[in-house]
C-alpha cells in the first residue's frame, strides 16, 4: 500500500487532506506529522498577541478525517524515502511538505536575543501573557516598537492599539518610504491616517541597524537614532521552515523550494514529493515569485488534494496549478480595515466585513 506522509498542519496541509476523496482516503495509508496537536489560525496571530477574542486554534483530532493517522513529533530532516523525526523515522512513497514558515532576521544584530517574532499560536499566547503582565505592573505607558510596516506589522499595530488603548505607546518602524507597500499609495495613506488617530507613531524611511535590550537602533536620513522600547516585535519578513535548509535533499533559497506547475520541487520531478505553502517558491507567468500567503497555501493544498487520485496511480496531474487571488484585506484593529480586490479599493467597516468573509473562506476551504 502507498504510504502518504504529510508534514505540518497549516493551511496547505489541511486543505490537501480536506480535498481528498473518501475513496482515496480509504484506499491508501495517510499519516500527518506535526509538532503541535493544534492547527493555529496563522492569519490571526496578531489578535492572539493582543488578546482579542476569537477562535485562534483548533485541535487536529477535530479536523482530520478518521482515515488520517496523526503523530505529534518534530521533523528534523527530509531525505529521499524517509523523514527523520525527533521521536522516530517515517518512510513514505508520497510526501507532502507543508511545514510553514520561520521568522527572517535579514542578519540584523540582536533580533534573536531581543525581538519577538509572531511564529505560532502557543508562542503568541505566551507573548500576550508577558505583555499583559508588564502592562499591569508598569506605572506608566509601555513603549512598544513594531519592526516592519508590511501586512503582519500593521495588523499587529492595529490590534495592540485597540487592546491596550491608553496603556502603551506604539512606534512602527519601516525602511520603505510608506507603510503597506503591497497596497496603492491611496490605501496606504488611509491606513496611516487611521493609525495616527489611534496614537500610533509611524516612522518610515528608517533602516533598522540593531535590536538592543532597551530599544532599536535605526538610521534615518544618514543619522543614527535609538528608539527606546520595553517590547520589540519583529514582523519584517519570513522564510521557509528551517527543516528545508537542514535537508540536503532539497535545493532552496531562504528555506523555500522552487516548485513547478504541479507543485513538485524543480529537479525532483516524478519522485512523489510535493512542497506547499510557505516552504514553496511558486512563480507567476512573469517568473516572479508569489509572496507566501494563507490564500496561496490553501489553494495549493486544495489543488493537490483534488489531483491526488492521479498522483497515487503514478499518473501526471490532469491540470497545472494556477493561483487565483481573492483580494487582500488588512485589519487595523476591530473597527477598521483597508482592502484591495483587483482595482477595487475598500476601506472602513465594509473592508472589515470583507476581512471576516475571507477568514470564513479559509475555514470553508479547511471545512472547519
Amino acid at each position: 500500500m502507498q504510504e502518504v506522509l504529510i508534514l505540518g498542519a497549516g493551511y496547505a496541509s489541511l486543505a490537501f487532506v480536506k480535498s481528498l476523496s473518501k475513496e482515496v482516503l480509504q484506499a491508501y495509508s495517510f499519516t500527518l506529522v506535526s509538532q503541535s496537536y493544534q492547527h493555529g489560525v496563522q492569519i490571526l496571530l496578531h489578535d492572539v498577541v493582543a488578546g482579542l477574542p476569537g477562535c485562534h486554534a483548533i485541535s487536529l483530532t477535530e479536523i482530520l478525517p478518521p482515515q488520517v493517522r496523526f503523530i505529534q513529533d518534530e521533523v528534523l530532516e527530509i531525505k529521499e524515502g524517509v523523514v527523520v523525526g525527533k521521536k522516530q523515522e517515517y518512510t513514505y512513497t508520497k510526501l507532502i511538505v507543508g511545514l510553514g514558515f520561520a521568522s527572517e532576521s535579514f542578519g540584523v544584530a540582536g533580533v534573536a536575543q531581543h525581538a519577538h517574532p509572531l511564529v505560532d499560536y502557543k508562542q503568541c499566547q505566551a507573548l500576550h501573557q508577558k505583555l499583559q503582565n508588564a502592562v499591569q505592573e508598569s506605572k506608566k505607558p509601555l513603549n512598544l516598537v513594531v519592526c516592519g510596516a508590511g501586512f503582519s506589522g500593521i495588523e499587529l499595530v492595529g490590534a495592540l492599539a485597540d487592546a491596550f488603548k491608553g496603556k502603551i505607546n506604539i512606534i512602527c518602524v519601516e525602511a520603505m518610504p510608506k507603510i503597506l507597500p503591497m497596497f496603492s499609495p491611496k490605501l496606504a495613506q488611509k491606513a496611516q491616517e487611521y493609525l495616527q488617530k489611534l496614537g500610533v507613531r509611524l516612522q518610515v524611511g528608517a533602516k533598522i541597524l540593531e535590536c538592543l535590550k532597551e530599544g532599536v537602533v535605526v538610521e534615518i536620513g544618514g543619522q543614527q537614532e535609538q528608539i527606546p522600547a520595553d517590547f520589540i516585535f519583529w514582523t519584517c519578513g519570513v522564510r521557509g521552515s528551517p527543516v528545508i535548509e537542514n535537508s540536503p535533499f532539497f535545493k532552496s533559497v531562504r528555506s523555500r523550494v522552487e516548485v513547478n506547475s504541479f507543485l513538485e520541487p524543480v529537479g525532483l520531478e516524478e519522485r512523489g514529493v510535493f512542497v506547499l505553502g510557505d516552504c514553496a517558491l511558486f512563480k507567476d507567468a512573469q517568473n516572479r515569485p508569489y509572496p507566501p500567503t494563507a490564500q496561496l497555501a490553501g489553494q495549493m493544498g486544495a489543488y493537490l488534494g483534488a489531483q491526488f487520485q492521479h498522483v497515487l496511480k503514478n499518473k501526471p496531474a490532469q491540470t497545472p496549478f494556477t493561483f487565483k487571488p481573492k483580494g487582500v484585506v488588512c485589519s487595523l484593529g476591530v473597527r477598521y480595515a483597508v482592502g484591495q480586490i483587483g482595482a477595487l479599493h475598500v476601506v472602513g467597516l465594509p473592508a472589515l466585513w470583507l476581512k471576516n468573509a475571507i477568514e470564513w473562506w479559509h475555514r470553508r476551504v479547511l471545512k472547519l
